[in-house]
């Protein structure tokens, strides 16, 4: 194979899968009034690096002769996410926008990391964030619960369209709670490491992860307090059994937003009468630390080795990073990982059809000039058609129909013509229902 290991390139029948499930993202995303924009692929180095720059270093597919000769070739890089570039974006037009300002994006990333099963070197991402004005008063945590309300939703629409039997339950936590508990338990010198190894507490499991505390010298009881705390899973409803944890500021500020979140949850699930099912799960952190409250994950019910399908949080700064002179927007992030998904998909489910055609018209060159006419008839009502294109057998025709997955085929012969009806035959009953030409 000439592709390069771990990007993505679809065949024809996967291609048309990718591009109904992005269709069914964007037009849940806009039921909710986010508004599309793209960004280029291409940024600054001094804007991508601008956050966690040593570590983004790592990641980022650096471009080398993007003009032969020109001073700036080694300036621009490909982005690795789309929140750095957003908040770019936010940066360049802040004066056209009304904030809070809602986006979706989908669109390519590319990172420089090893390919392994559902993770790649190049992915596509579904993005929707909020964003605000920290100067306004308010912070807006019915934001937070209305981003993964909506990817809630999408997901379930991408679950049922692809008939996989299965949910995806929401994974929440809050890094306050979080940091706020772990500050009554290990040292400002261990937090790092700690932080660090519960947000890998899902890949390593629960063995490796006490064996790597053991090995930084944590005592035992500092362990088994950490993994009381972090094995605790409740609802809404059981959300007392985290409260007694610690008693620290930041802790009751974690506790009191993810109970504000939590009452917004319900309130949508009952006001839309729609499902959303979501668990408390304090292993939850995501490493990166422009997170500062609310944080999300979510994984298959039935299949949580495929690993998370989708992310967020909300983060107190998104332009300081690149200007701390411009330090003025706050908001929450969530994305759909549809490569991930669509790896399961094409796992499972071979893809029978590779055409976007619905109607298959025969070719009979006695009535050849009418069928071109009834086929715009049916382009014109919005309908999807392709025409044989040469007199070949009749069981030819019919297996490429076959062959790429087309539903019906429309039969307009000599006799169709003098009986003044055309035939549609659905392919898979074999049933053939007669329509008048007129």
């Amino acid at each position: 194979m000439l592709r390069p290991s771990g990007f993505v390139e679809y065949s024809p029948s996967q291609q048309l899968i990718f591009d109904q499930l992005t269709k069914i993202i964007a037009q849940t995303y806009e039921k909710f009034s986010y508004t599309h924009i793209q960004t280029p692929a291409v940024e600054l180095n001094e804007v991508l690096l601008s956050k966690n720059g040593e570590e983004t270093g790592k990641q980022i597919f650096w471009l080398y002769g993007l003009a032969q000769g020109s001073e700036d070739t080694k300036e621009y890089s490909l982005h690795f996410d789309l929140t750095v570039p957003f908040a770019r974006y936010i940066l360049d037009r802040e004066n056209e926008l009304t904030f809070p300002f809602k986006r979706y994006q989908m669109q390519p990333v590319r990172r420089g990391e090893r390919a392994q099963k559902g993770r790649f070197r190049e992915f596509t991402q579904c993005d929707i964030d909020v964003i605000r004005r920290k100067d306004v008063a308010g912070d807006y945590f019915f934001y937070d619960a209305e981003v993964i309300f909506t990817l809630s939703q999408a997901l379930t629409a991408i679950l049922t369209q692809t008939h996989i039997k299965d949910k995806a339950i929401m994974h929440i936590s809050n890094r306050k709670l979080i940091f706020g508990f772990l500050e009554t338990v290990v040292t400002d010198e261990q937090m790092p490491f700690v932080t660090s190894l519960i947000d890998k507490y899902k890949k390593i499991g629960h063995e490796k992860f006490k064996a790597s505390l053991q090995d930084a010298k944590l005592s035992s009881e500092q362990i088994e307090k950490i993994c009381e705390f972090i094995t605790t899973k409740c609802d809404a409803e059981a959300m007392g059994k985290i409260a007694s944890f610690a008693d620290t500021p930041l802790f009751k500020e974690g506790y009191a937003q993810l109970e504000q979140l939590m009452t917004y949850l319900e309130t949508f699930k009952k006001s839309f009468g729609a499902e959303c099912e979501y668990v408390i799960d304090l292993q939850i952190l995501r490493g990166l630390d422009y997170y500062t409250g609310t944080v999300f994950e979510a994984f298959l019910e039935q299949d949580a080795t495929l690993g998370s399908i989708c992310g967020g949080g909300r983060y107190g700064e998104l332009t300081g990073f690149i200007d701390p002179k411009r330090d003025t927007y706050a908001g929450v992030w969530g994305s759909i990982g549809l490569s991930r998904i669509l790896s399961k998909i094409f796992e499972e489910q071979a893809p029978t059809k590779n055409t976007v055609a619905e109607y298959l018209f025969l070719n009979f060159p006695e009535t050849f000039e009418e069928t071109l006419q009834l086929a715009a008839k049916f382009i014109a009502e919005g309908k999807k058609v392709e025409i044989y294109p040469s007199n070949d057998k009749l069981g030819k025709q019919f297996w490429l129909a076959d062959k790429r997955g087309i539903p019906y085929v429309v039969i307009f012969g000599e006799g169709e013509k003098a009986e003044g009806i055309y035939k549609i035959k659905e392919l898979q009953t074999g049933k053939e229902t007669k329509v008048p030409l007129d």
